[in-house]
């Protein structure tokens, strides 16, 4: 086994600087290391150097928690000495149902050494996480020992159930667990399993991902490249890390580069007064990458940290969603520091593209492949079957091929799994390359929601819907949103002479549906659902139209036009575009309004000149 020197941050701002990296061959890199022995290596280092900051309030006006790596590690063994003790082995699971904290980083690891990691959304329905807890077979549940009480009415649910699982305590706010006592890490082999994701929140029939050692070292070194990580870096980690960003993207990836990190209190971004602190907290606690879904980049580009305070600040990360190329360009401005947009899967570590932090940027574009991985764009047929590569710029598929790739879903069939021949994982999304090789994302052929980051399954509402005595049709589809990216909204067809209230039908939707996040925004009843010839509810005229709907609403409401004409028309190399037609005065205006949309549009002023 080779040493572990200190990574040492390398430019990337090219595919030559990918192409350079990869002269030396991923194995020899990792050097048989799984993702909790590159972190020992960085702990042999340096042991006393900073690991976490860890700030209770969320802000950095509150006492900081300084944790070292070797705090972090000690805490690692002891959780793995308890979780011994309680009987875990490597094929058992492991469930987490904990907030952020230093205790939660000590807990990931030790699971990820001794067993398999299965962190669960504790904001779902309580319903909702017994379900995953039973799907996953977990036989250790780690639960926080003190609620936060906005989450104190799902835990008492959840322990209060029959469950055949050890349930340990854990303080996330704390690094110190020599009460278990101590055990020595054995790297796990490359092929075994050490994490269970699970995906589709709202989704009826949980779809965990199973992650090998080897495709989560893979992804430390790969993220490390993408975005610089090195000994002198400190990480913002306020994504929740029952999420792949929030745990590793945000927080063991950088760790395992020899990075700080900075945890925002044990609810992050939720937490209260946490986002409005921000660019102080930036400053403060000397952040040197920024990491955060839309919502709050939007929230950064208008109040924007002091750059004269945080001189450390180097590079900001859009993270779980995409970000409007406006915001993007305007937060650019603002902080005087690249905005990088990464794009990945759960399946795939996340860790798949980004757009150079050297390199010029391209906003709207999620950048370049990362060291390793491959991105194509494949054509498929009307059964979503491959039918040859995409040419360049042309949209299609867009499928994955590299090490942080996974082997398919847990206890599905072989025909379930999202993988075209030579193992090139479907995404689901559809996109295009363009001739400099970067990658494009211009919607998702799986039709999933995503609201600020978070994947809502139609199905969900659609059955809620439909369940109502006069819905005879339903289809959701997500509305464009400045702020999250995506709100559900729902069309329904009623039953022949039937009669309803939208109103009435979104209140017993609303009851149904297992996630606040998931009910739609907004009902509309029209005669007749769009229908394919096969006979399914054909959803792209409902995206059309609710993409209009948006782009007036906006419009109305910012600059109250109402003389305004949208035509919403597929592209080839965008997907849908919103072609607006506004009075000659109001184009700039218009023009700045729905750059601050997730959607291509173009305006067409009175004298007939097209922008975009």
């Amino acid at each position: 086994m080779t040493s572990h020197p200190q990574l040492r941050r390398v430019r990337f701002a090219s595919h030559a600087d990918v192409a350079a990296f990869e002269q030396i061959p991923l194995d020899e890199r990792l050097g048989g290391r799984d993702l909790v022995a590159l972190f020992a290596g960085q702990v042999a280092a340096a042991p006393s150097a900073p690991a976490i900051q860890y700030l209770p309030g969320g802000v950095s006006d509150i006492s900081t928690v300084p944790v070292t790596r070797r705090d972090l590690l000690d805490g690692a063994r002891g959780i793995a000495a308890e979780l011994r003790r309680l009987g875990a082995g490597p094929t058992d699971v492991v469930a987490s149902l904990l907030p952020n904290g230093p205790g939660t980083v000590c807990a990931a690891l030790a699971a990820l050494a001794v067993a398999t990691l299965a962190p669960i959304n504790y904001y779902l329905e309580p319903s909702q996480i017994l379900k995953l807890i039973a799907e996953c077979g977990a036989k250790v549940i780690l639960v926080p020992r003190d609620k936060p009480s906005i989450l104190a009415a799902a835990f008492d649910s959840i322990l209060s159930a029959k469950l055949d699982a050890h349930i340990l305590e854990i303080d996330p706010a704390t690094a110190s667990f020599g009460q278990f006592g101590t055990v020595d890490f054995a790297t796990r082999a490359p092929h075994e399993r050490v994490a269970l994701f699970h995906t589709g929140g709202t989704t009826g029939l949980p779809k965990f991902v199973p992650l090998t050692a080897r495709n989560l070292a893979a992804g430390a070194l790969i993220s490390g490249f993408g975005y610089g990580y090195a000994a002198d870096d400190n990480v913002s980690c306020a994504m929740p890390m029952f999420h792949v960003g929030g745990l590793f993207a945000c927080a063991l990836f950088p760790l395992c580069a020899g990075s700080t990190v900075t945890v925002l209190g044990p609810l992050g971004y939720r937490g209260d007064g946490v986002v409005a602190a921000l660019p102080q907290t930036i400053a403060t606690c000397g952040i040197t990458v920024a990491v955060g879904p839309p919502t709050i980049m939007a929230q950064l580009a208008t109040n924007p940290p002091d750059r004269t305070k945080a001189d450390r600040l180097r590079l900001l990360v859009n993270g779980a969603a995409a970000l409007p190329h406006l915001i993007g360009e305007r937060l650019s401005a603002a902080s005087g520091v690249p905005v990088v947009e990464p794009w990945g899967l759960t399946e795939a570590t996340l860790a798949v593209t980004s757009g150079p932090f050297d390199g010029q940027g391209r906003q709207g574009s999620v950048g370049l492949s990362l060291p390793y991985c491959e991105v194509k764009a494949i054509r498929t047929d009307a059964d979503g079957k491959a039918i040859g590569d995409c040419d360049v710029d042309e949209i299609g598929t867009l499928a994955v091929h590299g090490p942080t790739v996974f082997n398919g879903y847990w206890n599905r069939p072989a025909e379930s799994q999202p993988f075209f021949p030579g193992r090139w994982l479907d995404t689901g999304d559809l996109g295009r390359v363009d001739p400099e090789g970067y990658i494009w994302v211009t919607g998702r052929a799986k039709e999933l929601i995503k609201r600020g980051g978070h994947g809502i399954d139609p199905a969900t509402i659609e059955d809620a819907l439909i369940a109502h005595e006069a819905v005879a049709l339903a289809a959701a589809v997500g509305k464009p949103d400045a702020y999250a990216g995506e709100l559900p909204v729902a069309y329904v067809q009623l039953h022949p002479g039937a009669t309803a209230d939208p109103r009435t039908i979104l209140a017993f939707a609303a009851a149904r549906i297992p996630e606040r996040a998931a009910v739609p925004k907004d009902v509309f009843i029209l005669p007749r659902l769009p229908i394919t010839a096969v006979g399914k509810v054909h959803k792209q005229p409902l995206k059309a139209d609710i993409i209009a709907r948006a782009v007036r609403d906006l419009l109305a409401q910012t600059l109250e036009l109402q003389e305004v004409t949208v035509t919403v028309e597929p592209d080839q190399r965008h997907g849908l575009v919103a072609r607006v037609r506004v009075p000659a005065e109001c184009e700039s205006a218009a023009r700045d309004a729905l750059g601050t949309l997730p959607i291509k549009s173009t305006i067409n002023s009175l004298d007939g000149a097209i922008r975009e």
